[in-house]
């Protein structure tokens, strides 16, 4: 999102304004025309119509224009800064509607979704100071209002000191701060532990720079003693001296080119273990945040940037510094009035440089920003690819992806554009150094002044050459520079990511837990604004089977999550054997927590190796057991290849059932005391519900389970149901207790379940 300063300067917070797709950027020029600039700009993930897509926002000085691209109707909506007395919004059911309140109505201009409501918020803090008539907003009932910014920004941890921009909620650093050369002298440190690799590499490019500093000199005596004296005499060994430095540079060369191949992707190696290590450590609320493909794009693209810099930018900046130094001296030694020539095209091409750097900062940002976006939706699309064709989609995912890909591709037409400018440009004025030369110097020749012969001006043309090359090479060297800088950018802000949820520094040894759960006052919402538990308390006792129970939305598989600590209470605790999970290591707390989730999650490999993922050291006679305990020893042994069959990306080649069995033998063969059962049973035939049922029933025996169940008639063995309504506890009791109750939540949700049983049974 852009955002300008008051006094019209602009600068960026959070996103950033060149984000906003070309083709989006066109149609708003269109509607707002090039007198007025954009003062903020926010992105939603819904149309007003209610549909997913990309819609947009933007505010300038006098105007609040809403762009629902295909929202028939309501493509555009446009209300007047001066008529606007305030911004609110309004919650509903897993999205929000930003509203502008006039006078006597409020006009729509934004639908999203909690994944936006961060950036909308602070959207709106934005924009309400530009507006010139603010009124405070009365009547509002809960979730209709903004948080006071001041509230806000505590929220959002803090403000960056440097440049006063919000720092992202999961990143300790302010991205748009982070200086380059911090950045860059940052990589530079992981180059320590191989110093004398570098340095080996550095002596080898030195000696290769020396042997080519040969060749020209050993030009000007064919042309000024061969050739101008018919030294004849001389000729065989000024070929075998041209043929040896020759081969000298090929060798050196071709040794050089090992060391640093192996070099950098030495190199590389550890930054991607070092990045996967650190995601890995990572809470799920930054993967509820991240997109797969932007994720990926950090791992395999630019860290492939930063490998290029490191192995080859970095020396072969130092070589051409060498190169323009030794041959400056070797020109100045020959004739300091042509080397003074030489020098005058310097100035200017400084200026281009560092005109052209400016540009490509911007370039380089907005190229990968879009190049991010087409890896997102591959991520997306790819393993989605039987809903995209179930619900005959091909067409909407191929105008998604041609949409981007174009955004991509005019972004880097523009930076080709800026790069196909600068480079004849700063060629030309080379050469125009190089006429200097040849005019200049062959008049000294012809002439026969200052005793320069045609050798020597041979020679000082190729030493000219070679010095203009390195020139040239320091001016690429800047847009090396800048992508390596942004690369390094976009990796350092992964890795300088912290952990919402996080290890305690001192943490009460838990190797065997007992399995007594107790929730205390607990209030927890994935938006700290809008709590999705509400002062919750229970206590679940070592080895009993708890079933939760609700309507859609009612917190139960959030209160799992909490149990597992994929995320932190805001208030109260929940304690495992009476100690906070807080103050229990990560390690001991899920090694001793089997899930078995509705959608089962199985890994490319084979049947044994998903079953023995929770315990790589198993034997296959005990992979064999836990499978004959969850009744998947059956089918898999009719598998192809038995145990050693591929189950596809995600089990694509097993049925729902068969993937569900073998998700219940890996946590059977993991043994844990807590187990987590959701909606395990609930999209599985009659047939295969039973086998699972009854797998299930020696998986819980001797351990504590929190159960989520559709069919509220599988909680029957439950021990007690906790009934979960809008966030908050308004029931528990035993199957029979909470089914006596005719006016209780649990019975209405059980005679609901009956009533379209019947119906269902009717129809069929």
């Amino acid at each position: 999102m852009q955002v300008a300063d008051l006094n019209g300067a602009p600068r960026e917070t959070g996103d950033n304004q060149s984000e906003i797709p070309e083709h989006v950027r066109e149609r708003l020029t269109e509607r707002i025309g090039d007198k007025e600039a954009i003062r903020v700009a926010c992105e939603s993930d819904l149309l007003l119509t209610g549909r997913f897509g990309s819609a947009w926002l933007v505010s300038t000085d006098s105007k609040l224009i809403s762009y629902n691209p295909g929202a028939d109707g309501k493509e555009w909506v446009s209300v007047d800064l001066s008529e606007v007395r305030g911004l609110q919004k309004r919650d509903m059911q897993g999205a929000a509607v930003l509203e502008a309140r006039l006078d006597s109505r409020a006009v729509p201009l934004l639908l999203f979704t909690r994944a936006k409501n961060e950036a909308v918020t602070n959207a709106v803090h934005q924009i309400q100071k530009l507006l010139p008539n603010p009124q405070p907003l009365e009547g509002l009932r809960p979730g209709e209002g903004f948080p006071p910014e001041h509230h806000w920004e505590r929220r959002r941890r803090e403000n960056c000191p440097k440049c006063g921009r919000p720092i992202p909620t999961h990143i300790g650093v302010c991205p748009q701060c982070l200086e380059k050369r911090r950045l860059i002298l940052r990589l530079l440190t992981r180059v320590k532990p191989y110093w004398h690799i570098a340095a080996g590499s550095l002596i080898l490019m030195f000696m290769i720079t020396a042997v080519d500093m040969v060749q020209p000199y050993l030009q000007a005596i064919l042309v000024d003693e061969v050739i101008g004296k018919r030294a004849l005499g001389l000729l065989k060994w000024i070929l075998a001296g041209l043929l040896a430095t020759n081969a000298a540079s090929a060798v050196l060369s071709g040794l050089r080119g090992y060391l640093m191949a192996w070099f950098g992707e030495r190199l590389i190696y550890e930054l991607r273990v070092e990045l996967y290590h650190h995601l890995q450590k990572l809470s799920v609320g930054f993967y509820d945040s991240k997109q797969t493909g932007w994720i990926i794009d950090r791992v395999s693209s630019d860290t492939g940037n930063l490998q290029d810099f490191l192995a080859e930018g970095l020396q072969d900046f130092l070589r051409d510094l060498l190169t323009m130094v030794v041959i400056g001296a070797i020109m100045f030694s020959m004739n300091a009035k042509l080397a003074l020539i030489t020098l005058l095209p310097m100035p200017l091409l400084g200026y281009l440089t560092a005109r052209f750097m400016k540009r490509s900062r911007s370039l380089f940002h907005g190229m990968w920003r879009r190049r991010s976006r087409i890896f997102s939706l591959l991520s997306d699309v790819i393993p989605g690819v039987r809903v995209v064709k179930a619900f005959a989609q091909e067409a909407r995912e191929e105008q998604r992806f041609q949409e981007r890909a174009m955004d991509y591709m005019n972004a880097s037409v523009n930076a080709s554009r800026v790069f196909a400018t600068f480079w004849p440009t700063t060629g030309f004025v080379m050469s125009l150094g190089g006429l200097a030369i040849w005019g200049y110097g062959g008049w000294m020749v012809a002439t026969g002044q200052h005793g320069v012969t045609l050798g020597t001006l041979v020679a000082f043309t190729s030493y000219l050459w070679r010095f203009y090359g390195p020139v040239q090479n320091i001016s690429r060297m800047s847009q090396r520079l800048q992508r390596a800088a942004t690369s390094a950018q976009r990796v350092f802000e992964v890795l300088d990511t912290k952990p919402d949820v996080k290890d305690p520094e001192n943490p009460v040894p838990m190797p065997r837990i007992k399995g007594a759960i107790e929730f205390k006052n607990v209030t927890f919402g994935y938006d700290p604004n809008i709590p999705v538990l509400h002062n919750i308390s229970f206590y679940v006792e070592p080895g009993e089977m708890i079933g939760l129970v609700g309507p859609s939305g009612a917190g139960k598989s959030t209160t799992i999550n909490l149990i597992c600590r994929f995320y932190d209470v805001q208030q109260g605790s929940i304690e495992i054997d009476g100690v906070d999970i807080r103050d229990i290591s990560l390690q001991d707390l899920h090694s001793q927590i089997g899930v078995v989730l509705q959608e089962p999650f199985l890994f490319h490999g084979s049947v044994a190796e998903n079953i023995a993922y929770g315990r790589p050291d198993a034997s296959l006679e005990e992979i064999i057991e836990a499978a004959r305990a969850a009744n998947a020893h059956d089918f898999i042994m009719r598998l192809p290849e038995g145990y050693d069959t591929m189950v596809g990306e995600r089990g694509a080649r097993l049925s729902g059932g068969e993937c569900q069995r073998i998700s219940i033998a890996r946590a059977i063969l993991k043994n844990p005391r807590i187990l987590i059962l959701d909606e395990a049973t609930s999209s599985v035939d009659t047939e295969t519900e039973a086998l699972i049922r009854e797998a299930i029933d020696r998986l819980v025996k001797n351990r504590t389970t929190i159960a989520i169940a559709h069919r509220l008639s599988t909680l029957r063995n439950a021990d007690r149901l906790i009934v979960l309504d809008s966030g908050r506890i308004v029931e528990i009791g035993t199957h029979e207790e909470l089914l006596a109750k005719p006016d209780g939540v649990f019975r209405r949700l059980v005679d609901m379940q009956a009533e379209l049983s019947k119906v269902v049974a009717v129809g069929g």
